[in-house]
């Protein structure tokens, strides 16, 4: 696991350029000096074709002096080239200029970068040993002005470059760029930046500069800033062969988008210091200090020359995570169901980053609770010691007063954790469900080359059906759920079971098999499954569901079952009863939200006068099916009626008896649903 590469100027570029410029007026000023009749000559032009270096070229650069009858002086380069960078027509002119064995005067002068001209005028003196520069637009509405001041006294010499509403734009269009260029829009500089040196090195400088309403982007969109205002307040000093240096950014103001990162502006702070040597950038000590968040001591040593991390120390402590989790956080999880919890409470982080590689993380919660906006699961009061090195075994633990899953309450937990590597693992934990419990044993997670991959096995301890269903806001239903949790694992996103997951439901017996669940936690979890069901009471379920009650037994299987986002949207489902020996009735109630369930005419003219005569009726056998795919039931029976092509839904039996028919074959499967839902409600269900 590596860093980005980092990028860093070469430090010698400022060399190279006042090497250039000092050579270049010191050739001047001797040409001046041993030909004092130049004032009279009417021309004289001096060219270079071609100025090469490592960092930077110049080509086609040249001098004119006119002397008569208004000395003016032009100096132009056709082209210059930094890095990819390159810049045409840079022109300077001054006219009329002063020149004598002292010094070397323009009052009245013009520069031109570009497109943009700008006003000058400049001073060098060799009896006050100084050389001034300033700079202005064209225009006289704009208030910008660049000045560049340097002195000196033998091989020592200092510089000050003062800037007042400096344009940002004009400045970064002129700086080298790669090839994922951040297009500035706009930016405004004020302050000043000091140097000094012995002959052409620089042995200390200092910076105090202000940028404000600064906006910028790129070309694909995800990187953006607007309205930003800094501060830089930074010095460094060169001692014998390092240099040593501390700087601080403020961010008062503003907003990034730095895809998936948003960040505004709030008095954001980064403060550090350290030195520079043997082709490294040392951090001795750093603090960032986010608002509203917390703040975070580091240090860290990156190469100059290979521009990469090589070692890195971070610690946070008691972050707000309410903010942590809100600007970083969920934009890394945007495709999980964490991208919609909200958080709060505390977090610690201890990082330590060597060798190309991470060594070792930690980190802590303290009374966090986490909330899903859909009420899918929240979390109270969790505190967690979870520590990580790459080399060496760690034990940690997660503790948590109480939270609960699609509404079902989970009690106070605790989870010991241990770390090797990228291998975790709980070797036992219960949780307390309700009135039960859910045993997992023999978890190990690990990190595999096609991502993480775990497993687990456990045991569900008897729930009580109807504690069960008032949790998930549903029809009371009775009796207990238990049963033994097979195997489960998880790899290339996708969870499955090894074996059956039975349990026990309405006394009878419920079995889950071939269970695979796609994204468990993003926002459309894919879920395939079997399911069969044996020997379930009728007079359990009904009464259950307020549907009328109905004695029996039946068997229910469900194959080929899909659900995406927890919606059916597949699956091929048959219930038939049981075989056996056992009392067979059914109520006037539970007929009439059939055939209100039916959609048609379910029964005969004259059985249908007998509704109203008796309380129960006897049948012989029930058998119900239905093929989903999409929205649409299609559905079928016992067998084929042996009239108008319908299908027998019950078959009667005894005396009183009753024969149940369904006409409709394709349903609606939402509508059915709905009626469903009417008639168990409403109680009152219409027969038609």
């Amino acid at each position: 696991m590596k860093p980005d590469r980092l990028w860093f100027h070469r430090g010698d570029f400022l060399d190279c350029v006042y090497r250039l410029f000092t050579r270049f007026w010191l050739f001047f000023l001797i040409l001046v000096l041993c030909f004092p009749a130049i004032a009279a000559t009417p021309r004289f032009d001096f060219t270079l074709e071609n100025i090469r270096h490592p960092v930077f070229s110049i080509r086609s650069a040249g001098i004119k002096l006119i002397g008569a009858p208004s000395p003016t002086l032009e100096i132009n380069l056709g082209e210059v080239a930094i890095g990819k960078q390159t810049w045409h027509g840079l022109r300077l002119r001054c006219n009329p200029v002063h020149i004598d064995r002292e010094s070397m005067n323009c009052n009245t002068g013009t520069l031109q970068i570009g497109e943009r001209f700008m006003t000058m005028i400049f001073r060098l003196s060799l009896q006050h040993k100084q050389f001034v520069l300033e700079i202005r637009p064209a225009s006289n509405k704009s208030k910008e002005k660049w000045r560049l001041e340097v002195n000196w006294q033998a091989s020592k010499w200092q510089g000050v470059l003062q800037v007042v509403n400096g344009e940002g734009k004009f400045l970064a269009d002129l700086l080298p760029q790669g090839d994922d260029r951040i297009q500035v829009h706009q930016a405004i500089l004020n302050g000043n930046i000091r140097l000094s040196g012995n002959n052409a090195s620089v042995s200390a400088l200092s910076a105090r500069l202000g940028i404000s309403k600064l906006s910028f982007s790129d070309a694909s969109g995800l990187h953006a800033g607007e309205g930003i205002d800094l501060q830089l307040d930074a010095d460094a000093q060169q001692k014998r062969n390092d240099w040593q240096w501390r700087g601080k950014i403020t961010w008062p103001e503003g907003e990034i988008f730095w895809q998936p990162f948003y960040f505004s502006g709030e008095g954001h702070q980064l403060t550090a210091r350290g030195t520079v040597k043997d082709e490294r950038i040392n951090i001795t000590q750093g603090e960032f200090n986010l608002a509203g968040t917390g703040k975070a001591d580091f240090s860290a040593v990156a190469g100059i020359a290979d521009q990469s991390l090589q070692q890195a120390w971070l610690s946070a402590r008691d972050l707000e995570l309410s903010a942590l989790f809100g600007s970083i956080i969920r934009p890394l999880a945007v495709d999980t169901a964490l991208a919609e919890t909200e958080a709060a409470g505390q977090m610690n982080i201890d990082w330590r980053y060597q060798g190309n590689d991470n060594q070792e993380l930690i980190v802590g919660l303290q009374d966090v609770s986490l909330t899903d906006a859909h009420g899918r699961f929240a979390v109270e009061r969790l505190n967690a010691h979870i520590p990580w090195n790459s080399n060496e075994k760690r034990d940690g633990s997660i503790r948590f007063s109480n939270a609960q899953m699609v509404g079902i309450p989970l009690g106070e937990t605790y989870i010991p954790i241990g770390t090797d590597g990228m291998r975790f693992s709980i070797p036992r934990a219960e949780i307390p469900v309700l009135d039960g419990k859910m045993l997992i044993e023999n978890f190990v997670a690990s990190m595999q080359a096609s991502g993480w991959q775990w497993q687990f096995d456990g045991l569900l301890a008897p729930i009580s059906m109807e504690k069960l269903t008032e949790s998930l806001h549903i029809q009371p239903m009775f009796g207990t759920l238990s049963g033994t949790i097979p195997r489960m694992s998880y790899a290339n996103s996708i969870m499955t079971m090894d074996g059956e997951l039975v349990f026990g439901i309405f006394d009878g017996v419920a079995v889950a098999r071939n269970l695979a669940l796609s994204g468990p936690l993003s926002l459309t979890p894919h879920l395939t499954m079997d399911m069969a069901m044996y020997h379930i009471d009728l007079d359990l379920l009904t009464r259950a569901y307020s549907f009328g009650n109905m004695q029996g037994r039946v068997d229910v299987e469900i194959d080929d079952l899909e659900l995406i986002n927890w919606e059916p949207v597949k699956f091929d489902a048959k219930l038939a009863s049981s075989a056996g020996d056992y009392k067979r009735r059914i109520s006037q109630a539970a007929i009439k939200n059939l055939i209100a369930l039916g959609g048609g005419l379910a029964v005969t003219a004259i059985q249908k006068s007998f509704l109203g005569l008796f309380e129960q009726f006897g049948y012989a056998e029930i058998g119900w099916s239905c093929k989903l795919r999409g929205s649409v039931c299609n559905m079928g029976g016992i067998g084929p009626a042996t009239h108008d092509g319908g299908y027998m839904l019950i078959k009667g039996s005894g005396i009183p008896a009753i024969t149940i028919t369904g006409y409709n074959r394709k349903v609606d499967w939402p509508e059915l649903l709905e009626r469903l839902r009417h008639a168990i409600e409403s109680g009152n269900p219409i027969i038609h």
